[in-house]
């Protein structure tokens, strides 16, 4: 089974929290939207708004993994997918890229669906996701998972309200990963 780790920036991840999982053997990693400077080390970035790219030109440059989006922008890779279109949230875009680049198994970390950023609100002039929108982003998350039932994903993010996954432990997921294979 193949493993890829998901880092969103949700008021719950963190600096710590991205050093902690990244000495987990075997893994891959995605980093969502604006946690890439906490993980500029993963496999892949994964955002979908092109005023996000604008206002993060240098993700281009210091993240060295492969950039993806369903829009089209210059330097990322476009994805074309029956589950993809330009208004499907940044999260849904991650589970599909790490899938397509061979995932089985895919854990979440910093999907919280509630609050706002690790960092704390936008203050660069892009928008901070409203609840309604949340409430949207979350069935996208649960189509999604209809659509994938051969693709594990387990959330590891403590007190999310993305409910549509099983939740793990985070203390938890270096034996679940040893023993799941």
């Amino acid at each position: 089974m193949t493993t890829c780790i998901l880092l969103a920036p949700g008021p719950s991840m963190s600096q710590a929290l991205a050093d902690r999982v990244r000495e987990i053997p075997g893994v891959s990693f995605g980093v969502v939207t604006s946690a890439w400077p906490l993980a500029p080390w993963a496999d892949f970035l994964a955002a979908q708004d092109i005023a996000w790219w604008r206002k993060n030109p240098t993700a281009l440059t210091e993240l060295s993994g492969a950039k993806y989006s369903a829009n089209r922008i210059d330097g990322v890779i476009r994805v074309q997918s029956s589950c993809m279109t330009s208004s499907t949230n940044s999260g849904v875009l991650a589970l599909e890229v790490a899938r397509i680049r061979g995932a089985t198994r895919i854990i979440l970390l910093g999907f919280d669906q509630h609050g706002s950023h690790y960092f704390g609100p936008y203050t660069n002039g892009l928008t901070n996701t409203p609840e309604p929108r949340r409430a949207s982003h979350r069935h996208q998350f649960r189509m999604w998972g209809l659509m994938h039932k051969h693709v594990e994903v387990l959330n590891a993010t403590k007190g999310s309200a993305l409910t549509c996954f099983p939740t793990i432990d985070l203390d938890a997921l270096d034996s679940h990963l040893a023993l799941a294979g």
